[in-house]
C-alpha cells in the first residue's frame, strides 16, 4: 500500500524572524553580517512586515556596550563563545525596536546565490541605471558592474552583486534592493508552488544546509512555508531605517547614530511591524 501523505505542520500566530546575511568569504568560519533583516509574519491577519537596517548602525550590544550593528553576531561567537552569536544578534535586535526577535536564519554568499540558481533565477524591476566601478569580490580584488534600468532576469550571481553593490547609491539603497530581492525569491518560490510541496522544500533544506545557519527546525520551517503558501506580494509590506532617521558621523569612523530611538519604537508600533 501507498505510505499515507505527511501531515505539513500548520503554524498560527505570529513570530519575528531575523534574516540574517553573512559577508564570510571562503576559508572564514564567523565574520560580521553583511545584510539584517526583520521579518514580522502574522498569519491571523496574513500579513508580513520587512524592516532593514543599514549595517552601520550604532546601537547598544547587551553586555558589550555600543558598536556597529553589525558586530553584534561576531561579538557573540567571540565573547561568549561559538554558538552564542545568534542569541546575541537576537537580543540586541529585540533592544533595539522593542519586540521579541524569535528565531533567526543566516546564510552566506554561496548559499544565497545557491537559493536563486535552484528555483531558476529570479526577476528584478531594476528602478535605475547602475554602475559600480569598485564591486568588491572574494579575493578582495574590485570590478565594475552595471545593470540597466527595467524588468530583468537575474542568476544567483547577479542577484548577490545587485543586492550588494552600493556604491552607486548608498546603503539606503542597498537595503531597498535586498528587500526587493527577497520579494522576488518568495514570487518565485510561490509560482512554482514550492511553497506547499513537501518534497520540494525537504530537497530545497538538503541543498542548502551547508549554507544556512538557523534555530527553526524542521516542522517549523514546514508550517511557515504553509503560511506563506497563503500569502500574495500585495500581503508584504517594506519598511527601513533610512537617511532621515539617523545621522551619519565620520570621526572616528563612519557611523550611523539614531536620532531618536522612541520615534523608532512608536513608528514601530504604529506600522504593526
Amino acid at each position: 500500500p501507498a505510505p499515507a501523505p505527511t501531515a505539513v505542520p500548520q503554524f498560527e500566530g505570529v513570530t519575528n524572524i531575523l534574516l540574517v546575511g553573512s559577508d564570510a568569504r571562503p576559508g572564514e568560519d564567523v565574520s560580521r553580517t553583511d545584510t539584517l533583516v526583520w521579518v514580522h509574519l502574522d498569519t491571523v491577519s496574513n500579513r508580513v512586515a520587512m524592516m532593514s537596517f543599514p549595517r552601520d548602525l550604532w546601537v547598544a550590544i547587551p553586555g558589550y556596550g555600543k558598536n556597529r550593528i553589525n558586530t553584534a553576531y561576531l561579538t557573540g561567537e567571540n565573547k561568549l563563545g561559538k554558538g552564542y552569536g545568534p542569541a546575541l544578534l537576537k537580543a540586541t535586535v529585540s533592544q533595539l525596536v522593542g519586540q521579541p526577535i524569535d528565531r533567526f536564519v543566516m546564510i552566506n554568499f554561496q548559499g544565497f546565490k545557491a537559493i536563486i540558481d535552484r528555483v531558476g533565477g529570479i526577476y528584478v524591476d531594476v528602478p535605475k541605471v547602475i554602475d559600480d566601478p569598485a564591486y568588491p569580490t572574494d579575493d578582495y580584488q574590485t570590478i565594475k558592474i552595471h545593470f540597466d534600468a527595467g524588468r530583468q532576469y537575474m542568476d544567483g550571481e547577479q542577484a548577490l552583486i545587485y543586492a550588494r553593490t552600493r556604491h552607486a547609491d548608498s546603503d539606503f539603497g542597498r537595503n531597498q534592493r535586498q528587500q526587493q530581492v527577497l520579494m522576488a525569491i518568495f514570487e518565485r518560490l510561490r509560482d512554482q508552488g514550492l511553497l506547499s510541496q513537501l518534497t520540494s522544500l525537504d530537497d530545497y533544506t538538503d541543498v542548502l544546509s551547508q549554507y544556512i545557519r538557523t534555530d527553526i527546525g524542521r516542522g517549523e520551517m514546514l508550517g511557515l512555508a504553509s503560511a506563506g503558501a497563503r500569502l500574495q506580494s500585495e500581503d508584504f509590506q517594506r519598511f527601513a531605517i533610512d537617511a532621515k532617521m539617523v545621522e551619519a558621523r565620520t570621526q572616528p569612523a563612519y557611523i550611523l547614530l539614531l536620532k531618536d530611538q522612541k520615534a523608532l519604537r512608536n513608528f514601530i508600533l504604529e506600522k504593526k511591524i
